[in-house]
This record gives structure tokens, sequence and C-alpha cells, in this order.
């Protein structure tokens, strides 16, 4: 999967932008603020849908303007692809590749794949078990089609049920028989997640076990645990027993939303006990397991962005990284860094070719060929 060229207009600080890419490693430099990360979010946008950073669309849009539009070429197999996804105030977003309009985003999803490494990634390990799902059942969702549909049938009933259990709070009246539809569908695409989610956990904590230890080059046992509902006995009974609870709350307290992912490193939450240089390693390890999982499953190399990673992880993890780069273990490359001239060093250490681009206040400025 490549990326060949990107236009933005009306993208966040880019009031319109063009640049032409190289198959391998494409370097964003400049000052912080000037709009490095953003080149990475329209790429991101355009494989997913959606920001990485902002998932409101319109808090993407240039100051003072309606709407924005985000173009690349793009080749993937032999095949040559033109994504536009555009957002315009008042419509619904649109997305078209190669002229034609996809109806539902996850028809799109997955035929651009990307992986980002970010300084935001932290929130894998210390925020909520949000985090944790999110990240799981977005890989997943790239390559299984019909996981992705059970996760969206689930997520509407579950806000219906929700949205009926307001009602029945504010009228004082419970009807149950009103509930049974709406559980029927959280208990059979409940079912269908949660044996992907558990098949799916076994094999990728096994190679990111492995891979932790490759870049940290330590013996410490890294594991995710996996807890769900689905793990209990009649769970079909929870939510019977749980009503009142739903009741009190006005929400569904039960079900595979409620499903939690924990990290332990020697059989401890790595939260509480890893240290800073164990949490990134883990951070890293969980990045490139997707990316080896999304390369098997998509039949594609995806696109790896690396956003602001030389200030956020240290100099031996970073040389484990660019040995992996050497390897030709990755395809195309986007990494952006404050500094070009540590970029320029790091790229003659290493002996790699790249297309270094200087973004200022919205603008590339610069344009160059980096020949080692």
């Amino acid at each position: 999967m490549i990326f060949q060229t990107l236009k933005l207009f009306n993208f966040k600080n880019f009031a319109e932008g063009s640049l032409a890419f190289v198959p391998a490693i494409n370097c964003l430099v400049g000052n912080n603020g000037m709009g490095k990360t953003n080149v990475l979010d329209a790429l991101h946008y355009l494989a997913t849908g959606k920001s990485a950073i902002n998932p409101v669309d319109a808090a993407n849009v240039r100051h003072g303007e309606e709407g924005f539009s985000i173009k690349a070429a793009c080749e993937r197999n032999g095949t040559s692809l033109e994504v536009l996804c555009t957002v315009q105030a008042g419509r619904r977003k649109s997305i078209k590749v190669n002229s034609k309009e996809q109806e539902r985003l996850s028809d799109h999803l997955g035929l651009l794949p990307v992986v980002l490494i970010a300084p935001d990634d932290i929130t894998l390990i210390y925020d909520g078990n949000e985090a944790r799902r999110r990240f799981f059942d977005s890989t997943i969702s790239q390559f299984d089609k019909t996981y992705l549909h059970h996760l969206l049938r689930y997520q509407r009933a579950l806000k219906q049920r929700n949205s009926l259990l307001k009602q029945f709070a504010q009228s004082g009246r419970t009807d149950p028989q009103m509930l049974a539809p709406y559980d029927h569908q959280l208990l059979t695409s409940g079912r269908a997640i949660y044996e992907v989610r558990q098949t799916f956990l076994a094999s990728f904590t096994s190679r990111c076990a492995q891979l932790y230890k490759e870049i940290s080059q330590e013996h410490e046992q890294i594991a995710i645990v996996y807890e769900s509902t689905w793990q209990q006995d009649q769970p079909e009974q929870l939510y019977h027993e749980a009503l009142p609870r739903d009741l009190a709350l006005q929400r569904t307290t039960v079900g595979i939303h409620r499903d939690a992912y924990h990290f332990t490193i020697d059989g401890r939450p790595v939260k509480r006990f890893g240290s800073q240089g164990q949490q990134k390693s883990l951070l890293v390890a969980l990045k490139l397991t997707q990316f080896e999982v999304l390369q098997q499953q998509a039949g594609t190399t995806p696109v790896l962005l690396l956003d602001d990673i030389y200030d956020k992880l240290d100099n031996d993890r970073i040389a484990i990284l660019l040995q992996m780069v050497r390897g030709g273990h990755f395809g195309q490359i986007f990494i952006t860094d404050a500094h070009p001239e540590r970029t320029q060093h790091i790229l003659a250490e290493n002996k790699l070719p790249a297309r270094i681009f200087t973004i200022t206040e919205g603008q590339v400025t610069d344009c160059r060929d980096y020949e080692p």
C-alpha cells in the first residue's frame, strides 16, 4: 500500500497543500504547531474516515471555512486508487474511491491500512478500558467485516436500549417486553464479538510478547488478560438480574461493551508496576503487532505513520525501529520531527534515503530528496 500524492483543502491549518511522496521514507520537519502532524492525520482520515486526534469532523475544518477535502492518489497491490474525503457543513461526510461513493464507512474500512504510532498512545496503558477496546476493535474491524457488522449492530441496539431505559425512568413505568428485542440483539452480536476477540487475542498476545522481548532486550513476561461477560455462566441471565441496576443508572451495565483488557508484566499491572521504559516497549510492541496482523490479514503492507517518536522514545527503541526499517520490515513510512538536523543525522547514520518536506504554518515551503 502506497500513498503517491496528497492534496488538502481547508483541512486544519492548511488552506491548500499538495505533496508528492516516495514509496519508502517521507519525513515532515518544522517547528511544533506548523502542521506536520496534520499531514499524517489527513492520511489517517482517508484510511479510517476519521481523525486520530479529534473525532468531531467539524473540529478539523480550517477556522472560518465551511468544510474541507482530502484527496490522495494511491497504489494497492498494483491497482491505482483515487480516494477523496469531503466534509461540508450540513451535509453527510463523503468518501469516494475512484469517483464511486462509499455508501457505508464499514465498506471502506481496511482498504487503505495504516498504523499510527503517536505520543497519545500512552492512553492505551493509562486510560480506562474504552481506549483498549477501541484499539483492538479498530484492528479487527479493518480485516473482518462480519465482526465490524456485529459491532455496529451491537452499538445500535445498545444505544436504543439505553434510550428506552431513560424513558422508563422518566415515566416511572417499566415494560421488560419492550427491552426483549434489544436484549436479543445484544446477546446475539455479543456472543459473536466475544468469540472473535478471544481467538484473536490469543495469537496477538503471543506475538506481542515476543516483540516486547526483542524491543526491550529484557526477559519479563508480557500478557494481555481479557475479561468478558461471556466468560461467566448464563450471560443471558445477567441481563435480567441487572435490570434494576440498569433502570437506576439509565444505562446497560452488562455486555461486551464492558469487556476489559489488562496489560500485565510478570503478572502485575503494567500501569502500576511497569517502568517508563517497559511501558514504552509495550506500546511499540502493541503497534508493531498491529502492523503485522494487518499485513497478514489485509494482503498488503500497511503504511506506517510515526508522529514525533524521537521525543517520545529513547535512543535504544528508536535504534530497534530503524533496524527493522533497514531490514525491509516496513513499506512506506511517514515520520514527523521538529528538529530537521536530527532527522538528517539519523538518515545519514543509518544510510536511509528519504524525501524531506519542510512544513511552515500550514504550507510546504521546501521539498528535497536526501541520498546518504
